[in-house]
């Protein structure tokens, strides 16, 4: 099975008589055991592509083509279909695929609080650093996978989802609820680079407000069994976007002020390379290479801007991937080698966003092995197993300060985990997995606090445990029900178990976070209309906060406890030549922790009613899109004395083709100019214009 280009389509379903059903592998082919000689209809489907229906006999050879097709951003709703089973997974997924952002100027921040049960915080404006949260859950809590390496880096502090470019993405996909990654307590986000195209180009740019400029390009390049392609990202933005500055005096507004955001700019830079070479027709060889390099200004907090304050990151990235899609028969099996290298310096010569002046570089090294393996050991059923080691160091170094404010430590992760997917036939399906993880973490270099009695001690191994289990039950040919129960553990980063050399003292004896979570909901799909209505229950336990011991220090305990429970409602239908979708989320986030001035407050940035709509119309050249957006106030602080507003966002866009290739677009974001302020009280873009060029193939 290919697509037009001749390159062969991955991971498309294939159904016979409506009942069973395979999934092509890697060289596009697809087979069936045992059935009567006759004739059949296949039914064809993938994300990617349309649906396609053809006639075949067992034994008689066929060729299948399949066409790409385009699905805008309103259609983000997708729930993700597993390889190996006619049906889908029972858990509450989310896929959006290249074609919904295509050629648009928007960020992954941006694509991903579109979507329901999803919450990004950030400091504001393009560039500026942004983290996710899954049903109320922290950003920690959070697993974020690049191509299957984790982001998460030992350290700790959540993953900068400001330093992944769109134009190097291929697919998302969102998991909500624990167990279903590796180790995500609220959820999983899984980010799909691009894979290898065939000979083409693309060209895109982009200009708007606050000086904000993009371009990227894409060359790729094909033979008979090798293909492969360079992109090159370039961004830039002055991000002096005017706010309302409060002076510091919240309840005062007599001496609130228009004021222009300063020392916020940014220039970036990335690459994405890859190539795969075809050794068999089951076997290939890939290599990938990402490099990115990220200027900025640290602005600090709206009512005390910095002049000073700048932060560099360099992250590399390297991988070698070997597929056998015949491994011992029809197992699947994937083996890869990697190497990751981040360096980040932060500047604050005239001290004035930490405590006192710094200049400090820090570097992260990793390298490990992962090995996949898939059997379909019958007709609709699928076994999964999947390991890896990996080994992770950090080297922190101080310029001003005599001693580094950070200890090097490094890390050891061995990583097993295995289960499947069950086909019920015309039931549904079972889904189940279980994880194993042992970390093995180690502070290295001279310890100030070697005589207290709160000193970290210098070695830490720990076991952590996590297990999924969920089914889907069909009860109509359009309605089914779906529930899901996991079981997650979180591992304490190396800053909250070893602390720094200054105000935190770290505690090796802390607990993991642990999460018990479960859904249910029904999922009515019918042609292009389909409605999903999801409930939710998240338990945490030992959550970790930081307690002052003395004047100058403090140390992270285990304490407290969390519920959030809400619901998801998403609904999209399409009619030519008309888009529209809806995403509604009801959470209810509650701390419950032993402390008194927070136990029953509501958890911070964890609005309570989350409301967007996308809607979309084509004619002919034109097409036109509209978004709105509704987060209800909520809180910046535990104690629930810092309110936020409540916010309505309007966006809108129009876009044309021109001589067939040529797309052009203009976009206004948050038309009404409405004052945001996030999280810790900094400051978001109001009104903005932005026009962009794409020259495709």
């Amino acid at each position: 099975m290919t697509d037009e280009s001749g390159q062969p389509v991955v991971e498309a379903v294939v159904q016979v008589a409506g009942a069973r059903g395979a999934a092509t592998d890697s060289s596009g082919r697809f087979a069936f055991q045992d059935l009567p000689a006759e004739e059949y209809r296949l039914e064809i489907t993938h994300v990617a592509y349309h649906p396609k229906s053809v006639l075949a006999s067992p034994g008689s050879p066929l060729t299948i083509v399949l066409t790409h097709r385009s699905i805008p951003l309103e259609e983000l709703g997708v729930i993700a279909r597993t390889a190996g089973i006619p049906n889908e997974r029972p858990s509450f997924s989310l896929v959006i695929p290249r074609a919904a952002f295509e050629g648009q100027s928007i960020t992954l921040p941006e694509i991903l609080a579109r979507t329901t049960g999803v919450q990004v915080r950030s400091l504001g404006g393009l560039g500026a650093f942004s983290t996710i949260s899954v049903r109320g859950s922290s950003h920690e809590q959070v697993d974020v996978r690049l191509d299957g390496i984790s982001l998460n880096a030992a350290q700790g502090g959540g993953v900068d989802l400001s330093n992944l470019p769109t134009s190097h993405i291929g697919l998302i996909e969102i998991q909500r609820g624990a167990g279903q990654g590796s180790g995500g307590l609220g959820g999983t986000v899984h980010i799909r680079t691009r894979a290898p195209e065939s000979s083409s180009y693309d060209l895109f740019t982009s200009w708007g407000s606050f000086d904000t400029r993009a371009m990227n390009a894409m060359v790729g390049r094909r033979s008979a069994r090798w293909r492969g392609f360079l992109i090159v990202d370039y961004a830039a933005s002055d991000n002096d976007f005017h706010f309302l500055d409060d002076n510091g005096t919240e309840y005062n507004p007599r001496d609130d002020e228009i004021t222009k955001r300063r020392n916020s700019d940014l220039v970036s830079a990335s690459l994405l390379a890859k190539s795969k070479h075809t050794l068999t027709d089951s076997r290939s060889l890939s290599v990938h290479q990402t490099l990115f390099w990220k200027h900025q200004g640290i602005p600090g907090l709206s009512n005390n801007q910095s002049s000073d304050a700048r932060f560099d990151t360099f992250r590399s990235l390297s991988e070698v991937v070997y597929e056998d899609a015949s491994f011992l028969g029809r197992t699947a099996a994937t083996q890869s080698l990697y190497y990751t290298h981040t360096d980040g310096s932060f500047s604050d010569p005239l001290g004035e966003v930490g405590i006192g002046r710094q200049d400090n570089d820090d570097r992260t090294q990793s390298w490990g092995w992962r090995s996949e393996i898939r059997w379909p050991w019958s007709s609709g059923h699928l076994f999964r197993w999947s390991s890896e080691v990996a080994r992770e160091s950090y080297d922190p170094t101080a310029h001003i300060q005599l001693i580094t404010p950070l200890f090097a430590a490094r890390r050891w992760k061995l990583e097993t985990s295995g289960g499947g997917d069950v086909s019920l036939g015309k039931v549904g399906v079972w889904s189940f997995r279980g994880q194993i993880r042992r970390l093995s973490s180690r502070l290295e270099g001279r310890n100030p606090f070697a005589f207290s009695p709160q000193a970290p001690d210098t070695l830490q191994t720990r076991t952590f445990t996590g297990i999924h289990s969920g089914i889907r039950l069909d009860l109509s040919k359009t309605l089914s029900l779906k529930g899901n129960v996991g079981r997650s553990e979180r591992a304490p980063s190396l800053f909250e178990l070893f602390g720094d050399r200054g105000g935190v003292v770290g505690n090796t004896r802390l607990r993991p976070e642990r999460a018990l979570t479960w859904d249910a909901g029904l999922r009515y799909e019918s042609g292009a209309v389909s409605v999903e209505a999801v409930y939710f229950d998240h338990h945490y336990d030992d959550l970790i906060q930081f307690f002052q011991t003395s004047q100058a220090t403090s140390r992270p305990h285990n304490i407290g406890q969390a519920r959030v429970r809400g619901l998801e409602f998403t609904h999209t239908s399409a009619r030519e030549p008309f888009t529209l979708s809806t995403n509604y989320t009801l959470q209810d986030a509650r701390d419950r922790s032993d402390i008194p001035s927070q136990r029953g407050n509501t958890l911070p940035n964890r609005p309570r009613h989350e409301l967007s709509a996308r809607g979309t119309a084509s004619l002919g050249p034109f097409t036109a899109r509209y978004n709105y957006a509704f987060e209800d106030g909520n809180f910046l602080d535990p104690a629930n004395r810092r309110p936020l507003s409540s916010r309505h966002i309007h966006g809108a866009s129009i876009g044309w083709v021109v001589g067939g290739r040529l797309q052009a677009s203009l976009e206004g974001r948050n038309l009404t100019n409405t004052q945001v302020h996030d999280v810790w009280g900094y400051p978001l873009p109001g009104r903005a214009w932005f026009i962009s060029l794409r020259n495709a193939p």
